[in-house]
């Protein structure tokens, strides 16, 4: 099959509103397969039924349909027996089981008392283990990452003794893409009688899988990283595992048998663990993404391996950019940074181009500390992207540093006169309020470009926030970047004073200090913050999570004056 051919497979392409799109988020979720849609709607439409539970001809061909793709996971992952697989609503679900089971079950006694997990892990193989933890009285060991973020196996592997009782790792890192070393991880932990469990997310979609050869005890995934649909899970565990654990929720077909006077039995695994009415077109819908990977995993290695190369060319080719992770060991994903460029505002930027790109901590904070910095830009690639996209991204991407780079945004001079923020007011808006230079200047802006130049250059006209200044209580939660606001009270009027590391929040911040400072407390709580933004036009150039995080200015902006207004 080609590669135009593979593309061809998924309809999203085939919209027009997307026909510009560029997709290079795949990591959060990947794109659908026409197949996949149209088994979740075939279902829908024409096969509804539930399963296991009724014993007419319909619900019995969709339960043999349900059950043959619990078979077809187990091949798929090659597992030993269709009840090691558990359908759940993701990964997060599936670990979530795993970890709440643990805790109620006596398989951690004598196993020790310490859980090992990768400091490169998402929260989602974090925040359980915290809890299971908090419950059992364990502690949790960091497995340590180097300067790049890659796994230092030795010292993870050192850190495996008789006290550890399960380690928690991903085959691959949702943050850097880096393939970890897993098989020397579970062999060590067999050794010392550790259970192990496996975030499988990122790997499924670009390498075949084997839980048996790996051996581990737990592996899981979800189904919308792998041109499935989202709100379905797998958990696989080993049998004699499962049968050991207790049920994760209760009632529904996971019930043998219910009495009053002598109480409930369970079924056996994986029905113990699958209460209620499953996800039945997800389940069916994951069937036809598990063949497409299976029938084309050769083709599909081939176009990632490829556009990875590309990707990894451009890159390079910049001398500001600084790439996080192993570019030898990975799947085609690619976190990097830039000298002098906050990763923040090259999202809005590469976005303006229609280039959809993730940006941030990516949920792996942890990691994200332990490298020193504030975010990545992360661009991961699927078998449905070209390269002539990656030449697009290219052009863009350096347009967009240009843009950001601009010596006239750094340098020490004072901002050119049209965009001073003490500047005479004429324009009435906004309950009497007035438009100042900055918002004059965003008004007559023509396209894009122009608008972020004026931003940034508002935003190099702010009044900088001092360090000692930025604190949990000056900072804003909810936003993109970092940001800090610090307000005060002065002969009944407000005084603003803020802070980011992005030029384009600052700019922001100094479009909206401009209207607000100096103002009493009773205009402020009178101001429309979005009708405004719209008076100027910058609605449209604002995220949803960038205006989420300009509301959240306004509304710490907002509390300070309800406390302390007159």
């Amino acid at each position: 099959m080609s590669i135009t051919s593979l593309r061809d497979l998924f309809p999203f392409f085939s919209s027009e509103q997307n026909q510009s799109l560029i997709y290079f988020d795949s990591a959060a979720t990947s794109l659908k397969l026409d197949s996949v849609i149209q088994a979740q709607n075939q279902y829908y439409q024409f096969n509804t039924a539930n399963v296991h539970r009724s014993s007419y001809k319909a619900a019995t061909q969709v339960t043999a349909q349900f059950e043959q793709t619990r078979c077809d996971v187990q091949t798929f992952i090659k597992a030993n027996s269709p009840a090691e697989i558990i359908w759940t609503k993701g990964a997060t679900d599936s670990l979530n089981l795993i970890a709440n089971c643990l805790t109620r079950s006596d398989l951690l006694d004598n196993k020790g008392s310490e859980i090992l997990i990768a400091a490169s892990e998402h929260h989602s193989n974090i925040v359980p283990w915290q809890a299971l933890c908090n419950t059992l009285g364990f502690q949790i060991k960091v497995m340590p990452v180097d300067k790049n973020g890659v796994l230092k196996l030795e010292e993870s592997l050192q850190l495996i003794s008789e006290n550890t009782a399960v380690i928690c790792i991903a085959q691959v890192s949702n943050a850097l893409g880096n393939i970890n070393p897993i098989k020397p991880l579970i062999e060590r932990a067999k050794a010392n009688k550790a259970l192990t469990v496996i975030d499988g997310t990122q790997a499924v979609a670009h390498m075949p899988i084997n839980v048996a050869e790996l051996d581990c005890d737990f592996y899981v995934f979800s189904g919308h990283k792998m041109y499935g649909p989202t709100g379905i899970g797998v958990l696989y565990a080993k049998l004699g595992i499962l049968e050991q654990l207790p049920p994760y929720q209760l009632g529904g077909e996971m019930v043998k048998t219910v009495s009053f006077s002598q109480g409930t039995s369970f079924q056996p695994s994986p029905l113990k663990f699958e209460a209620g009415t499953p996800n039945i077109g997800g389940v069916l819908g994951l069937a036809e993404a598990v063949k497409f990977i299976q029938n084309d995993i050769n083709q599909i290695e081939t176009v990632e391996e490829q556009l990875y190369k590309r990707l990894i060319q451009i890159l390079t080719g910049i001398p500001q950019v600084k790439l996080w992770g192993d570019t030898d060991n990975t799947i085609c994903l690619q976190s990097f940074t830039l000298e002098g460029v906050n990763v923040y505002d090259l999202a809005v930027m590469l976005d303006e181009h229609n280039i959809a790109v993730r940006v941030g901590h990516h949920c792996a904070m942890p990691l994200i500390n332990a490298l020193g910095i504030e975010g990545v830009l992360r661009v991961s690639l699927s078998c449905y992207n070209t390269v002539q996209e990656l030449d697009f991204f290219e052009k863009a991407l350096k347009q967009s540093i240009s843009i950001l780079l601009d010596p006239g945004l750094d340098s020490d001079s004072s901002p050119t006169p049209e965009v001073l923020i003490e500047s005479e007011q004429t324009t009435s808006v906004n309950n009497n309020l007035t438009l100042g230079l900055i918002a004059k200047s965003l008004k007559a802006a023509k396209g894009w470009d122009n608008t972020y130049r004026q931003l940034m250059l508002a935003g190099k006209g702010l009044q900088r926030l001092a360090d000692l200044d930025k604190t949990p209580d000056t900072e804003v939660f909810g936003c993109e970047s970092q940001v800090w606001v610090k307000c005060e009270l002065s002969d009944n009027k407000v005084l603003l004073v803020g802070d980011s590391p992005s030029k384009i929040v600052r700019g922001l911040l100094a479009v909206i200090f401009e209207v607000l400072n100096h103002q009493q407390s009773c205009v402020i709580l009178s101001f429309d913050l979005t009708e405004y933004l719209a008076s100027l036009g910058l609605s449209r150039h604002l995220s949803e999570s960038r205006g989420n995080g300009l509301a959240a200015v306004f509304d710490k902006i907002r509390k300070f004056c309800l406390v302390n207004g007159s």
